[in-house]
């Protein structure tokens, strides 16, 4: 299980982690939010990290995405 902030997620679960920034990322949050497929665990922060989830299904965390994959490196090891 990996700490993002506000909830744990399972590695395994855990498709992509990217920063927010990007168009296609905006989009593709933007998509989500429209589809339901979106969680929000920002609770009113900034969002630093987007992570796609095997399932579709789209987490914004306040966290950053470097801090996040290096917590997944370490839980796959």
């Amino acid at each position: 299980m990996i700490n993002i902030g506000t909830a744990f997620i399972k590695a395994e679960e855990i498709e992509v982690i990217a920063p927010p920034e990007s168009a296609p990322i905006k989009r593709l949050v933007s998509d989500a939010k429209d589809n339901g497929n979106c969680i929000d665990l920002t609770y009113g922060r900034k969002t630093k990290s987007v992570i796609v989830l095997k399932s579709g299904k789209i987490v914004l965390s306040y966290v950053t995405s470097p801090t996040l994959s290096g917590k997944v490196d370490k839980k796959i090891e």
